[in-house]
């Protein structure tokens, strides 16, 4: 059976103990798997072979540390190698605090998490404004509500990304769901998703399908 989709689902080094990511990996897989078998898989040393012949990553992972370990460069390699040839990523929520340190993962997915200036205030409701870029993604598409945690002054790589939607914390305007071409291949990080709850938003749901949708150049 053809593998459309791999998501990395992050445990041990690639976790941390705030994000139940078995649970949300489920839950993208059932947004997504309609278009497509979803293989998961937890563990970097099956990358390489997961991702042979598939055209799209999704990195659902973490990290409780600040510090790199020798998994993360066989990441990189893998994530170097895909991305070489072509293939889309899409990264989710806590992604951008996983494999610290590491600059081809800081560059593809376009920020990291900086320790002692990102944050999020506390996990509940929240408004989600559709931001100024015109993009398939948003086509036709609005401001929504979500119960999520809405994450703060990441470490923003450059100003080449489309921003898709963003939040107001601060009196400041932070991006939060952004699209970017890196080389030959298409990114969208979504910084949504601590949970569950996150997808049962119909409209964080509908953004999740039409970024896939767009990672597969279907739209």
């Amino acid at each position: 059976m053809t593998v459309a989709t791999v998501i990395f689902s992050g445990e041990g080094l690639h976790a941390d103990p705030w994000h139940s990511l078995p649970d949300t990996t489920a839950r993208i897989a059932g947004l997504i798997g309609d278009a497509g078998a979803v293989a998961t898989v937890t563990s970097v040393g099956e990358l390489p072979a997961a991702l042979r012949d598939t055209g799209l990553l999704v990195v659902n992972a973490s990290a409780n540390r600040s510090e790199p370990v020798p998994e993360d460069e066989d990441f990189a390699r893998a994530l170097g190698a895909f991305l070489a040839r072509g293939g889309s990523l899409l990264a989710t929520h806590s992604a951008a605090i996983a494999f610290p340190g590491s600059s081809i993962w800081r560059t593809a997915i376009g920020a990291s998490w900086a320790y002692g200036t990102t944050f999020h205030p506390p996990i509940g409701p929240a408004r989600v404004r559709r931001g100024a870029a015109g993009h398939p993604i948003t086509d036709g598409l609005g401001d929504f509500e979500v119960y999520d945690e809405r994450f703060t002054d990441l470490d923003l790589v450059d100003g080449t990304s489309d921003i898709l939607y963003v939040h107001d914390e601060g009196g400041a305007v932070h991006p939060l769901v952004w699209a970017r071409t890196v080389g030959g291949s298409r990114v969208v990080y979504d910084a949504l998703g601590h949970d569950v709850r996150s997808y049962d938003s119909p409209e964080h749901a509908t953004v999740v399908r039409r970024a896939v949708a767009w990672l597969r150049h279907e739209i």
